[in-house]
């Protein structure tokens, strides 16, 4: 497991760098959700909204919205499919991606139209915990973590 303090990213996920997504494989499809570093600077989830199952989504577009205390803005998905099911949950209860962003947390399931191409531009493995550490002192530069 990547770790910087109290920041931590699971080895067996690919992570999307610019909006912090996660995506796990679980067979033919992929869950995906948003990582611990985005969701400690975000600050505490106030509300989530997802487009319906069913609906193609196309890598880099939004297939939903958040809001929390330091962000407000559009979920880009980080692999083109379709949407098979959304955690209606974490909807209802948006702290949930703050408390368990890595399992009660996530926010769609998703059938990949192109999963290998589409993880092949996804950080994994050994290089999650160079990124992270990276990541983390831009952020803390720019401001978007507190040091």
């Amino acid at each position: 497991m990547a770790q910087v303090e109290d920041i931590y990213l699971p080895d067996e996920l690919y992570y999307q760098p610019e909006d912090h997504l996660w995506v796990r494989v679980e067979g033919t499809q992929a869950r995906i959700g948003l990582d611990d570093q985005a969701q400690h600077s975000a600050g505490k989830v106030s509300a989530v909204r997802l487009k319906p199952a069913g609906r193609p989504i196309v890598k880099g577009k939004p297939f939903g919205t958040m809001e929390a205390g330091k962000y407000v803005g559009p979920l880009k998905a980080p692999i083109s499919g379709k949407v098979v099911e959304i955690n209606e949950e974490v909807m209802s209860q948006p702290g949930l991606l703050n408390s368990d962003p890595y399992g009660e947390g996530w926010l769609i399931l998703m059938e990949p139209e192109n999963l290998a191409g589409d993880l092949a531009d996804l950080i994994h493995g050994d290089a999650v915990q160079a990124w992270l550490e990276k990541s983390i002192a831009d952020w803390r530069q720019r401001g978007l973590l507190k040091s």
